[in-house]
């Protein structure tokens, strides 16, 4: 395995401060939490843009905003979000606060939002209550697959595209304590790119909705059999799941480049 071209004290952001390093759309409060039904819409890029970009999702969701908000800006388009922590897009019964927020939102998105375009995204380690009981998260992909194709169904049905953006691997360990243990081979922090295929239910879900493009961050983010701590000078998640925003920010390119286009 490669050596990581920098030490843990060169690294952006520094892993001790990596938690926080959540961007603008964090600290404008805009990601709402588990405990309320209330939907928050944030308006970013052009305001009176004729052109409406909608991120919509969970925290996973939260974590494309920068290179989003830098292609809206660019673009001229408005970027409204929607966004719930702990909450997954997929139309499943989860929690009654998540499933009353969600049907909310997908209506507010419908209504007053009137996208040109959609981004979704959401984390696959939920699992789904059915009959009383939470299922098994082998149990709950194929109740998640077909719930995420209603949700998308439904956005399509607003009359925007629709970009699905695949989850992307979680790391087995926390990778900014994993880099402070590890300060001069960070490398020995990567994990395997190989996840269950239980939770690939997303790709199958955008694969049988017509008009709903996946985009899969993977292989930008684990160009080979191992997804790295650290890319260049860039610690990658702040956790073992989420990207730091710096990081995040590096994918602006990969996203602009398979974006669909606004419908007009």
């Amino acid at each position: 395995m490669a050596r990581a071209a920098v030490t843990a004290g060169e690294l952006r952001p520094a892993p001790k401060r990596a938690d926080g390093d959540r961007g603008r759309v964090f600290s404008d409060g805009c990601l709402v939490d588990q405990q309320t039904t209330a939907t928050k819409r944030c308006v970013y890029g052009k305001r009176r843009s004729p052109v409406t970009a909608v991120l919509f999702g969970d925290s996973e969701a939260m974590q494309f905003f920068p290179p989003l908000v830098r292609i809206a800006r660019s673009r001229g388009w408005r970027l409204v979000t929607r966004l719930r922590a702990g909450c997954t897009p997929a139309d499943v019964k989860f929690s009654f606060r998540c499933d009353r927020w969600r049907d909310r939102t997908l209506g507010r998105i419908a209504g007053r939002d009137r996208p040109n375009l959609v981004v979704v995204t959401g984390g696959v380690a939920y699992t789904v209550v059915r009959n009383g009981k939470r299922l098994s998260s082998r149990g709950s992909a194929p109740l998640l697959r077909r719930g995420y194709a209603r949700t998308l169904r439904r956005l399509r049905r607003s009359g925007a595209r629709v970009a699905v953006i695949k989850d992307t691997p979680r790391s087995p360990r926390a990778i900014p304590e994993c880099v402070l243990r590890h300060r001069r081979q960070p490398d020995r922090c990567s994990f395997s790119r190989s996840q269950p295929t239980n939770r690939a239910f997303d790709r199958r879900a955008a694969a049988g909705v017509s008009g709903a493009r996946l985009l899969d961050p993977t292989p930008v983010v684990c160009p080979g059999a191992t997804c790295p701590a650290v890319t260049g000078d860039v610690l990658v998640y702040r956790d073992h799941v989420h990207f730091t925003a710096t990081f995040a920010a590096t994918l602006t390119r990969w996203l602009r480049e398979r974006l669909p286009k606004p419908k007009r």
